[in-house]
């Protein structure tokens, strides 16, 4: 079973499917679904469904991922019982989903299948999804933790900010620098509490320590969704004076003097950079996770028609709350002459334990004992579904999936096989042949 699995994982791998960019795979999983025999159907939004007459359970996963470092070239390593890409995201988020649900309709299983675009930026392909669910029930295969059913999200809201910025010329004889942040990154729900350095947050402070320094260019992060990795500046020291570094997250260099002009409010840049609380803000002691959180996920100072950009990706357990840290975040930025907009929210799943979630923990119970209900400080489409459909009866599970978002993504290869028995045994349980 494994073997196979991995076997069809690692061809989803060969075929780019970065967010937007889809195109390839959605075309790869119809002609999969249709050479198993399924009805198959897609809408406007790049979603998949593959239906079959006798099924009383509908099986969904995402089939974009977050592409960063070499991503799309993705290179799977396995090592000691893991799975992950050399100097890349790997995708096992949801690509992992996608294989099993490839596997089980290969082998005929009597279920729908359901295969939706573009989640990991705004889950826009559940959001538009015009295909119809034909089951009463729904089990969401992108959770991250074996022995762990999913029965609450975390909604979220992406915020966007600007402010112009005046440019004079660079002081003669200063010393210039290129500075360069690493940091580990991760993924901004579900490892926002694991106290991940922020590559923006640890160079914006090197900058405002070194109080005469002054920035010619600030860039750092890759993805909204992602806890930025890497962050890089171009700044002038004056002669004489000495570039201190204190961190050894920090790289720099010098490099010859530049032409370019350097920002006249630059303190005002690096402040509030180092001074914004990335991170997790409250927390939720019932479900034992964050509350709210919100990443310091990009900056871009480079251009200097456009002055600065910031990006943050906010998310709550609960939707008045989620709505207050925007408001905050957006009242607080504006005092400091940003303008802001908010796009791509989407809700909160309240946790919900119903008459399907029951039947899953029964049956996975008998292959792990110690299975317990749990939320996760994310974004599932299992909002949106609940929201669509009010009647759907909804769960999430998944394999053990670590630090997905980041070039240090991993998959541990026992729990795919472990959940992908506990998958066939619900739909054998809720759809006999």
């Amino acid at each position: 079973m494994i073997d196979e699995i991995i076997g069809i994982f690692v061809k989803i791998t060969k075929i780019p499917h970065c967010s937007k960019e889809t195109e390839a795979l959605r075309e790869y999983i119809m002609e999969w679904s249709r050479s198993c025999g399924y009805e198959t159907a897609a809408d406007a939004a790049g979603n998949v469904a593959a239906y079959c007459a006798k099924s009383r359970v509908t099986l969904q996963a995402h089939y974009d991922m977050v592409c960063v470092g070499r991503a799309p070239d993705i290179e799977p390593v396995i090592e000691d019982g893991w799975m992950k890409a050399d100097g890349s995201s790997l995708g096992a988020d949801n690509g992992i989903g996608v294989a099993i649900m490839l596997y089980l309709m290969q082998k005929g299983a009597k279920a729908d299948f359901l295969f939706t675009n573009d989640e990991e930026i705004g889950l826009i392909g559940a959001n538009n999804l015009a295909l119809g669910i034909r089951t009463s029930n729904l089990l969401n295969l992108d959770s991250e933790e074996f022995g762990k059913i999913y029965i609450g999200c975390a909604g979220g809201e992406d915020l966007f900010l600007q402010c112009p910025l005046a440019f004079k010329e660079a002081q003669a004889g200063g010393v210039w620098y290129e500075l360069l942040a690493h940091a580990p990154g991760g993924h901004s729900g579900v490892n926002i509490a694991d106290g991940i350095p922020n590559a923006i947050t640890l160079l914006s402070k090197t900058i405002w320590e070194n109080q005469s320094a002054e920035i010619c260019s600030l860039k750092g992060g890759e993805r909204i969704n992602a806890i930025p990795r890497l962050a890089e500046a171009v700044v002038v020291v004056p002669e004489g004076k000495e570039l201190k570094i204190s961190d050894m997250h920090i790289e720099y260099r010098k490099i010859d003097p530049l032409s370019e002009s350097v920002m006249e409010r630059g303190r005002m840049v690096a402040a509030t950079l180092f001074g914004f609380a990335h991170g997790v803000r409250g927390w939720n002691r019932d479900l034992n996770t964050p509350q709210t959180s919100i990443n310091l996920a990009m900056v871009d100072a480079d251009g200097k028609r456009e002055g600065v950009k910031i990006s943050l990706s906010g998310r709550a357990m609960d939707n008045e709350d989620l709505g207050f840290l925007s408001e905050q975040t957006l009242a607080g930025f504006d005092a400091l002459g940003f303008t802001g907009k908010k796009e791509g929210k989407y809700p909160a799943w309240k946790p919900e334990i119903n008459a399907f979630s029951e039947k899953v923990r029964d049956v996975y119970e008998k292959f792990y004992p110690e299975v317990e209900y749990a939320a996760i400080h994310a974004g599932l489409e299992c909002a949106i579904f609940s929201a669509k459909f009010p009647t759907l009866k909804i769960a999430s599970i998944g394999p053990t999936i670590l630090d997905p978002h980041s070039d240090r993504e991993r998959v541990e290869l026992a729990s795919v096989e472990s959940i992908t028995k506990v998958v066939e045994a619900i739909i054998a349980d809720l759809s006999p042949i």
